[in-house]
């Protein structure tokens, strides 16, 4: 199983979203991020979603700049996302579809039941 996805999206603000697909930390993960983005010739801003690892808090959206080679270092910050952005429907949509996984991750009972009922969180 692949640790993360890489979501093309067509917003003129956020152009490339990676889902983490692990409760590992993202950043265990750069130099493979960065090969997958150097792959499709990527220049610009990227989003993570690492919801898996940090949960359903202020700190589960990163913003970083790729620089066509690597993630520029120290230019990565935590960016909130509102509530009701597509960018939130992602990783639900993957954890809906993969239900045992979603019973292992950190978030709380309700918020599992929200996700398997197709709610965004």
């Amino acid at each position: 199983m692949n640790n993360f996805e890489i979501i093309k999206l067509n917003n003129e603000e956020d152009n490339i979203l990676i889902v983490m697909k692990t409760s590992e930390p993202p950043f265990d993960f750069l130099s493979e991020m960065e090969e997958a983005l150097r792959n499709i010739q990527y220049l610009g801003y990227v989003t993570i979603d690492e919801l898996l690892h940090s949960g359903n808090t202020e700190e589960r959206f990163i913003q970083g700049f790729f620089n066509g080679n690597s993630f520029e270092n120290g230019k990565f910050k935590f960016t909130v996302i509102e509530k009701k952005s597509k960018l939130r429907e992602y990783a639900c949509e993957f954890l809906r579809k993969d239900i045992e996984l979603l019973h292992f991750t950190g978030l709380t009972g309700r918020q599992q039941r929200l996700i398997e009922c197709g709610c965004v969180i």
